[in-house]
C-alpha cells in the first residue's frame, strides 16, 4: 500500500543528526519492513531546536520505501506564541495545495497535534474516499486553555470555539482513532461522539534500536569526569525540552534545600536539553553545585548519560495534560526507576508495578522527601529500576507495539476499500 504519514513536530532521523526514532519514525520503519511505500509529510522547521532544517520545501528519500516531504512554514521562537499558530496554518495551506497534485494514497495517518494538518487530511480523505486514521498524542485544543488564567478559561473556550469545532470534525469523521493512552482515547471520544471497532490504544514505546546505537560508544568515563560525578553518587537525570509542561523550577528548589539541609548526601542532578525557560533555570541554579545543565546532547550522548544515571526524572507541571509520554519509556528501557509528578495513568503504572516514586507537582518538600528516600535506600532503588526494565521488556518495546499497530492500519484500509 501507499501510505501517507502526516506529522509535524518530531525529530526526523536521517535529516536531524544523531536523533532516535520517535513514534512516526518507528511506525514508518515498520510499515516499510512490511512492504508498504511511505510518504511522511513534515516541516522544514525543527520544533525542538527552533530552527529551520532548510530554507525551502524539499523532498528527501531517507531509505528505500520512505520519502519525506518537508513543507515550508515561517517557524516560531516560543511554543506559546501567535507565531506558532501562523506556522501551523501556513503548513496546512501548503499541504492542501501540494496534495492536490498527488494520486490518492491507500491510507492517510494523521495526528493531533496539529489540528490544522489533521483537518486537511480528513477533508481530503472524505473527498477521495481514502481511509483516514487519526492518532491522538495530545489534547488539543483543550491544551490551549492552559494559556489563560483559570478565571478566564470559560471565556477562552468561547474565543476558541472554531478550534473545538475543528477537533469535533476531525475526531468524528475519522475512520479510526488510535491514541497513546486510554486517557487520550477517552478524551477523543468526548469530541468524536461515536465508538468504533477501528479505535485502539498503542503506547508510544521505545525502540531497542535507539539503545543499541547509543551503546556503540561505551566511553562513559568522560561523562563521570565532565560532570564531577563520583562512582557512588546518586545521579538523577532529566532529558527533554524546557517547556511549560515540565516543572524544572521545583527540581532546582529541591536541590537547593537538600544541599543546605542534607550536605551528607552525594546527589547529582543532570538536566539535559534546552528550551524557552533555559536562561531562567540556569540563573536559578547558580551556586547549587549538585545541579548541572548539559545542554543539548545527541543520541549517543543521551545513551551514555542514561548509563551513569540512577533515577529518571519525569517532572511535570501541575496542569500538564500528558498521560503516557515519551520520556518515561526511555528511562524504563535504561533500567531506571522513575521519580514522577505526573498524575493519571503514569502514576498508576508506577504504583502498580513498583517502578519508582510519585511526588506532588510543584511541591518542593514532597520532592525533597522522595529524593532523600531514594538516596537512603539504594537497594530498593535498584530493584525499582530492574522492575522498570522488566515491565518495558514485557509491554513497551517498539518491536512489540508497532507490528500490531501496522496490522491494525492494514485491516482498516482493507475494510474501507472493500466496502
Amino acid at each position: 500500500m501507499r501510505i501517507w504519514l502526516v506529522q509535524d513536530g518530531e525529530p526526523i532521523p536521517g535529516i536531524d543528526q544523531n536523533t532516535r526514532d520517535w513514534r512516526t519514525a518507528m511506525l514508518a520503519r515498520t510499515l516499510v519492513s512490511r512492504g508498504h511505500e511511505v510518504l511522511w509529510w513534515a516541516s522544514t522547521f525543527d520544533h525542538a531546536r527552533k530552527r529551520h532544517r532548510c530554507a525551502a520545501p524539499r523532498t528527501v528519500d531517507l531509505y528505500p520505501g520512505l520519502q519525506v516531504r518537508l513543507l515550508h512554514g515561517p517557524g516560531y521562537k516560543h511554543n506559546k506564541s501567535p507565531q506558532r499558530f501562523w506556522h501551523h496554518r501556513a503548513l496546512a495551506t501548503a499541504y492542501t495545495r501540494e496534495i492536490a497534485n498527488y494520486s490518492p494514497p491507500d491510507l492517510v495517518f494523521g495526528s493531533i497535534p496539529t489540528l490544522e494538518l489533521a483537518e486537511q487530511s480528513v477533508r481530503y480523505c472524505r473527498k477521495h474516499q481514502v481511509p483516514v486514521v487519526v492518532d491522538v498524542r495530545d489534547t488539543w485544543p483543550d491544551l490551549y486553555l492552559n494559556l489563560f488564567p483559570a478565571p478566564l478559561r470559560r471565556f477562552a473556550r468561547l474565543l476558541l470555539i472554531t478550534e473545538f469545532r475543528r477537533a469535533e470534525y476531525i475526531l468524528g469523521s475519522a475512520d479510526g482513532l488510535v491514541a497513546v493512552s486510554e486517557t487520550y482515547l477517552s478524551w477523543a471520544y468526548q469530541y468524536a461522539q461515536r465508538l468504533s471497532d477501528n479505535d485502539r490504544v498503542f503506547p508510544i514505546g521505545y525502540s531497542y534500536r535507539s539503545m543499541e546505537s547509543s551503546a556503540a560508544n561505551e566511553d562513559t568515563d568522560s561523562f563521570w569526569q565532565q560532570f564531577a560525578i563520583r562512582s557512588n553518587s546518586m545521579t538523577m537525570t532529566f532529558v527533554g525540552t524546557f517547556g511549560s509542561s515540565y516543572d524544572l523550577v521545583t527540581i532546582i528548589h529541591a536541590a537547593a534545600r537538600i544541599n543546605s539541609c542534607r550536605p551528607d548526601l552525594d546527589i547529582k542532578i543532570l538536566i539535559a536539553g534546552d528550551g524557552d525557560q533555559g536562561a531562567k533555570l540556569r540563573r536559578m541554579s547558580e551556586g547549587i553545585p549538585s545541579v548541572v545543565f548539559t545542554g543539548w546532547l545527541d543520541q549517543s550522548e543521551v545513551g551514555r548519560l542514561m548509563r551513569i544515571s540512577s533515577v529518571g526524572l519525569a517532572s511535570y507541571a501541575k496542569d500538564a495534560l500528558q498521560s503516557l509520554p515519551n520520556k518515561p519509556f526511555e528511562y524504563m528501557a535504561a533500567g531506571l526507576p522513575l521519580l514522577s509528578s505526573l498524575s493519571g495513568e503514569l502514576e498508576h503504572l508506577i504504583a502498580r508495578h513498583q517502578i519508582g516514586l510519585q511526588y506532588k507537582a510543584g511541591d518542593t518538600q514532597s520532592l525533597v522527601e522522595k529524593i532523600v528516600w531514594l538516596a537512603e535506600h539504594p537497594e530498593e532503588r535498584i530493584a525499582m529500576g530492574q522492575r522498570a526494565r522488566k515491565l518495558f521488556d514485557e509491554r513497551f518495546q517498539a518491536d512489540m507495539i508497532y507490528p500490531r499497530f501496522v496490522e491494525h492500519l492494514e485491516q482498516i484500509a482493507e475494510i474501507k476499500h472493500h466496502v
